[in-house]
């Protein structure tokens, strides 16, 4: 049974807390309320910004309003488009209504958040708006304040619908309810009013378990997660007394109708709690709960509806609360601080959709967050051919629905729990303040450095943040270490001082045993000079891992979960992204309001041909199909960053089953001749940047025939968009290419055989114990030279080489490998990548080991001269980093990879102009 439906047999109404042009003249909102039985939405000023500035919605309507010259009131042009929403909405719900007899199927629009301080504007205001929409399906939202609470009495008595937001406690439901009733009893006829009475629940929990973490004891972490449902039924019996009392009846005896509890706020922001958490526990009847897009997908796809939960567990509910305050927690206090918060919010928000809505306006832009161009020459007609396809299986809505047959028919570990990167812009919204808070704490502790101890999608990230913005003014400078090479360490650790630093150790499963070495060094180090060595270390990783148990044994100054449901090459916009860029400045806050706007034009309701990251993802898809499956990526010198990132998330997404996308990143330019036909081109430019050698490189490749997708990014804080874009087209490319986008099936078995090699090596690191490919010296020029000559042998057109790096990365070497990659390209025309050692594992590895066969691997190795023990262990760091390199390589030769090792000597320098020599006499 649809679990909508089943809602309604418990007496419960679901809303939709979401509205949009897109949503009505798709059909979608149709839809949903015939098929799924949806009875009403809901919406507030940061939907309508998002959907404003991250669409094409409203550029229409906006360019007719513009052309008749009636343009220049911002706050107007607002209504003129919200009007148009409300109404067609209201028309779409005009069945529930008439159905329910007038107890459902109502839009909810807001009176400005400005007012929610004035009683008699918001009066006035809220008449208006009833005047101006001319729809009796029409709910005004008051907030309940007490500025608001006359206001409600008021309209309700004049026979306004009233949907009464931002309650968070039983002293504002109280206030409220006896308002609505006052309201009533002033009326000649109470029968064709209706009201709701909004009470937020999630925010509870985000607010009180901040208040729990802060004591930290175990009674208090046992009860983080509990007071939003114990207040939420405390609230319910509260409503059931006042509306079964003598007072009541005599209204009920005229027609009037119970004000309904509405449950809102009621997506799962914390990752560790499940998802329906304030879905499932809160049914019971007379009562509405109004869901997020993403919430009302996931109960559609697998809700559980078992009874009136939220009539279950009344006493414990009560225990709940009274334990609270035995601790010290003041309910009351936190949540009339969430109030004030919630109006102060509101009123930002509407700030904020006035000045997207002046740009979009002054710009008469077309999708700003959209803005892309790909000129694919004759590869267009395959994407506009996919794009049907794709619309014709609703494949946007099954997406957001985390329909995992989109992927794969059968059940796949993996994949249907990891697509909760789709609400992650909103989800994760609500968590910014804590981290911005932190980031305060650690910058007025004068902290200097903020040292990411993390591999792959835990530190590609962070990287690219630092890169593109630096760290603010009094801001610590951010070190990300990805290397377990021992000089690496030791070049990271001179650079701090310890007593200064924090160290974040970053891990999804808390087991990555590159992170917990370099944890293990530093935890060494900082404790010889504190008798609190946890104050310096913060962990970032899932709910329940290895980690997180490090963590609180240990004493670290914080812990940080992200959501289980997120892969780490997913995770950019989660904690483990978002930490680590607060802590140097970034505004998170912008940062992730441009995602949300790209998840917006990127949304369930978007036609799949409008929406940019199922565009990118048909063309992405569609070239790698016929045969172009090398993304070769060029950025503006403010963006360089970023193709690192995608490295990881195309490398590790696409490549398996012997299929994927090889993704070329800062390959050293060539002319557009020695590029093979199985190449296409993008750039990522930032509006500003110095960018005409860049253009010209462009236009020579267009002329040459290949294919170029080009992004515009009109300031850095967009990068944010693209984050989001990404996910979605390589997602989406996923589908077209026929492979299952989440997991990484190969990285496994290279870490198996490292240890393995870990085990026979010993402690010391000698290079044996395993069968890997050939392994020769530089220094030997004839033997080298025949390696050379017989690996370069089996270079064909449309393969790759690449470089793998078990060195310590400088300046110097990258120079030199770039050089030696250049002599590569050019002679042989296919594409060459380079990747440091142990870090490229965690970006690259699985398509090495699992996508196409067309690659060859340089593994470069040297000797470790200055060695490092890692502490709490048998082995050091050098053993660990050569044991990689050898499970690496076995690990290759096992699938048939063409693999040359080459070893290096004690100097690198030196090694690699030998090196270099060889192949160009090879």
């Amino acid at each position: 049974m649809n679990p909508m439906k089943a809602l309604q047999g418990q007496g419960q109404s679901v809303w939709l807390d979401y509205i949009r042009r897109n949503l009505i003249t798709s059909g979608e909102l149709v839809r949903l309320v015939r098929e799924d039985g949806l009875r009403g939405v809901t919406s507030n000023p940061t939907i309508f910004e998002k959907a404003i500035a991250g669409s094409t919605d409203y550029d229409e309507q906006l360019r007719s309003i513009i052309s008749k010259g009636s343009c220049a009131d911002t706050s107007a042009l607002y209504e003129t488009l919200a009007i148009e929403d409300i109404r067609m909405a209201a028309d779409t719900l005009r069945p529930a209504y008439d159905e329910t007899d007038g107890t459902d199927g109502f839009v909810c629009l807001e009176v400005s958040p400005s007012l929610a301080r004035n009683t008699t504007a918001t009066i006035a205001e809220a008449r208006r708006l009833w005047h101006l929409v001319d729809r009796s399906n029409l709910m005004v939202k008051v907030p309940a304040t007490p500025e608001g609470i006359p206001a409600i009495e008021a309209l309700i008595a004049e026979g306004i619908n009233v949907n009464v937001t931002l309650m968070f406690s039983l002293a504002h439901y109280e206030a409220v309810a006896q308002a609505y009733l006052r309201g009533l009893g002033r009326r000649p006829d109470p029968s064709r009013v209706t009201s709701v009475a909004s009470f937020f629940v999630s925010r509870v929990d985000t607010a009180v378990d901040r208040a729990l973490d802060a004591i930290g004891t175990p009674e208090a972490l046992e009860l983080r997660g509990e007071a939003a449902i114990a207040n939420v039924k405390m609230a319910y019996q509260r409503f059931r007394r006042i509306f079964s009392g003598e007072q009541w009846e005599r209204l009920a005896q005229r027609g009037a109708r119970v004000q309904r509890p509405l449950w809102a706020s009621t997506g799962a922001k914390n990752p560790a709690y499940p998802e329906l958490l304030y879905v499932e526990e809160i049914i019971g009847p007379d009562t509405v709960n109004t869901l997020p897009p993403a919430t009302l997908n996931v109960f559609l796809e697998h809700g559980l509806v078992r009874g009136a939960t939220v009539q279950e567990g009344l006493v414990e509910a009560e225990a709940i609360l009274a334990r609270l305050k035995a601790l010290g927690i003041d309910l009351d206090a936190i949540t009339e601080r969430l109030q004030t918060e919630g109006v102060a919010a509101f009123a930002a928000s509407f700030d904020q959709l006035m000045a997207a809505l002046e740009h979009k306006r002054d710009a008469i832009l077309i999708g700003e967050v959209g803005c892309h161009n790909l000129n694919l020459g004759g590869y267009q007609a395959r994407v506009e051919e996919r794009l049907q396809r794709w619309q014709s299986i609703n494949f946007s809505r099954r997406l957001w629905c985390k329909d995992s047959t989109l992927w794969s028919l059968e059940p796949v570990p993996e994949l249907s729990n990891r697509l909760g990167w789709l609400s992650l812009p909103e989800m994760v919204y609500e968590q910014l303040d804590g981290f911005t808070v932190f980031a305060d704490e650690v910058r007025n502790a004068q902290v200097r450095h903020v040292v990411l101890l993390g591999m792959g999608g835990s530190s590609l990230a962070p990287e690219v943040f630092h890169r593109i913005f630096g760290s603010a003014p009094d801001f610590p400078e951010l070190i990300v270490l990805d290397s377990t090479h021992p000089a690496t360490v030791r070049t990271a650790e001179s650079r701090i001082d310890l007593r200064r630093a924090l160290f974040l150790v970053s891990s999804k499963s808390g087991t990555t045993i590159e992170t917990l070495a370099l944890f293990r060094h530093f935890w060494h180090r900082v404790e010889q000079g504190t008798q609190r060595p946890g104050r310096s270390f913060v962990a970032i990783t899932d709910p329940g891992t290895p980690l997180a148990y490090l963590a609180r044994e240990r004493g670290f100054r914080r812990l940080f979960e992200a959501p289980p449901d997120v892969g780490g090459r997913y995770s950019a916009l989660t904690a483990f992204g978002l930490v680590p860029a607060a802590l140097i400045g970034v505004d998170v806050h912008r940062l992730l309001d441009r995602a949300w706007r790209m998840a917006e034009a990127s949304a369930f309701c978007v036609p799949e041909r409008e929406n940019p990251g199922l565009i990118l993802g048909a063309a992405l898809g569609e070239l790698a199909l016929a045969g172009l499956d090398k993304a070769t990526f060029l950025a503006s010198p403010s963006l360089e960053a970023f193709p690192a990132w995608l490295e990881q998330l195309i490398a590790e997404s696409t490549g398996k089953d012997g299929k994927g996308i090889v993704p070329v990143v800062d390959e050293p330019p060539a002319n557009p001749s020695v590029y093979g036909q199985d190449r296409f081109f993008v750039s990522i430019c930032l509006e500003g940047d110095d960018s005409s050698s860049l253009d010209q490189r462009l236009k020579m490749l267009e002329a040459a025939g290949h294919p170029v997708i080009r992004i515009q990014l009109r300031e850095k804080i967009d990068i944010g968009q693209e984050f989001f874009r990404w996910e979605v087209a390589v997602a989406a490319a996923g589908a077209a290419i026929g492979i299952h986008p989440f997991n990484q099936p190969d990285v496994e078995a290279a870490k198996e055989l490292a240890r393995k090699a870990m085990q026979q090596a010993g402690s010391k690191g000698q290079d044996h114990g395993l069968q890997g490919a050939e392994l020769v010296a530089a220094a030997k020029h004839a033997e080298i030279g025949r390696a050379l000559k017989k690996w370069l042998a089996q270079v064909k057109p449309g393969e790759y080489m690449t470089i793998q790096a078990y060195l310590h990365p400088t300046h110097e070497t990258t120079d030199r490998l770039q050089q030696i990659r250049w002599t590569l390209l050019d002679r042989f025309g296919v594409a060459t990548t380079l990747g440091y050692g142990p870090r490229f594992l965690h970006s690259t590895g699985q398509l090495h080991k699992g996508g196409p066969n067309t690659g060859l691997f340089l593994q470069l190795i040297y000797d470790v001269v200055d060695d490092l023990p890692v502490p709490e262990t048998d082995y050091s760091f050098a053993a660990l980093i050569q044991a990689q390199a050898l499970g690496d390589s076995q690990a290759l030769i096992e699938r048939g990879r063409r693999v040359l090792r080459v070893h290096l000597g004690s100097e690198v320098g030196r090694g690699l102009k030998q090196l270099a020599v060889a192949i160009s006499e090879s």
